[in-house]
């Protein structure tokens, strides 16, 4: 049978800059994934470094990863990115036939020390023209406030490119400058079950938590663009520059 996503999940994603989709797979596929990316990962881990992986401590194990942004290195998960639904939800709302995976990525939050994400945009790191593309997360553990969820500023994705300035901060090296901005946008942190999704806009603010809590919030990521549209390459020059300064730094 033909996924369709509902009216009710298009108004919402247009109003807030997301939206959330319980169930969009089952836990049983939920745990599927979880399992395949850390096979994965066991097997690749040690081989990722600088960018593309990030860890909460000095220990470079998986118990203690934080975030690992080469996933779409795998082709099981490559493979799932191509699920029905999934597909169906990014071209409805990115408003195109044609569908480009930009990237696939892994947000560990290991429980009592998992790190928090700085509210950002995501097309300040991406620079797809015409903002035409979106993220896909997928709970692979239950999520809310005490370990480290997912936050909105509802509706914040109709102010277009807001200024950043460098976090420092491990897998998202950019933040707001002023949140000052934001002070009219409802904040949301969504409360999540394994197998429940955000869909989000490349341009609504974001961010999450510590998690200090004792248990993990593990996420996995699908980054949509329209294939029809290109990036601004001389953008993604200069954000190039600022990040390996910033890892430099670290």
């Amino acid at each position: 049978m033909e996924f369709k996503i509902s009216h009710n999940y298009i108004k919402e994603y247009q109003n807030k800059g997301f939206v959330v989709i319980k169930n969009l797979v089952s836990k049983n596929e939920a745990k599927a994934l979880e399992k395949k990316t850390l096979s994965f990962l066991k097997k690749t881990i040690k081989k990722y470094k600088g960018r593309d992986i990030n860890f909460a401590s000095k220990k470079r194990s998986l118990n203690k990863l934080h975030s690992f942004h080469r996933l779409h290195d795998s082709r099981e998960i490559v493979k799932f990115s191509k699920n029905n639904k999934i597909s169906t939800i990014a071209k409805t709302l990115i408003k195109t036939k044609k569908l480009e995976l930009r990237a696939s990525e892994f947000f560990a939050k290991p429980k009592k020390v998992g790190l928090n994400t700085p509210p950002h945009q995501d097309n300040y790191f991406w620079n797809v023209k015409f903002n035409k593309g979106l993220t896909i997360w997928i709970a692979l553990s239950k999520s809310s406030m005490k370990n480290g969820g997912v936050y909105y500023y509802c509706g914040s994705h109709k102010k277009g490119i807001i200024k950043h300035t460098p976090s420092f901060a491990k897998g998202t090296s950019q933040k707001i400058k002023d949140l000052k901005k934001l002070k009219r946008f409802k904040k949301s942190l969504p409360n999540l079950d394994i197998g429940d999704a955000l869909v989000h806009h490349c341009l609504v603010v974001h961010g999450s938590y510590k998690n200090l809590s004792n248990y993990s919030r593990r996420g996995l990521t699908f980054q949509f663009k329209d294939k029809n549209v290109q990036y601004d390459n001389k953008k993604i020059k200069n954000y190039e520059k600022q990040l390996n300064f910033q890892i430099q730094k670290r």
